[in-house]
């Protein structure tokens, strides 16, 4: 697979679509609840991004390989757009990474307590 260079209008339009895919594409986003997230592009092109309590990794790359296969969120990626490169979990050594449209995402979720957890942890702090 040739990897998309860096700097380029694609690279950052891929960014825009995942931030959207992140946040913008329900009630709530795939990230709701997660707390510090960060986000920075690393030096062999692509992204990384991390977050402390949220989802764990893989919750985020199952929810990103959905969107890739619904039609209805088409406006952001069509089916073969996301691609999983590698589990974190399954080896440690490497960070759970995804190529969207050839341009490689590290996910490095810190502190982890999963989607549903996360949610009802935010949800609680609205409500108090």
């Amino acid at each position: 697979m040739t990897l998309e260079p860096r700097w380029t209008p694609h690279h950052y339009e891929v960014l825009g679509r995942l931030m959207s895919a992140l946040f913008d594409t329900g009630t709530p986003g795939i990230l709701e609840g997660a707390k510090n997230f960060r986000f920075w592009e690393t030096a062999s092109g692509g992204f990384s991004l991390d977050w402390d309590r949220g989802p764990h990794n893989m919750e985020v790359v199952n929810e990103l390989l959905e969107l890739a296969s619904d039609g209805e969120h088409a406006r952001l990626f069509q089916p073969g757009d996301v691609v999983f490169v590698h589990n974190g979990a399954a080896d440690p050594s490497r960070y759970t990474t995804v190529n969207i449209q050839s341009v490689p995402i590290q996910l490095r979720a810190y502190d982890t307590i999963g989607r549903e957890a996360a949610l009802a942890e935010a949800f609680a702090a609205v409500t108090t």
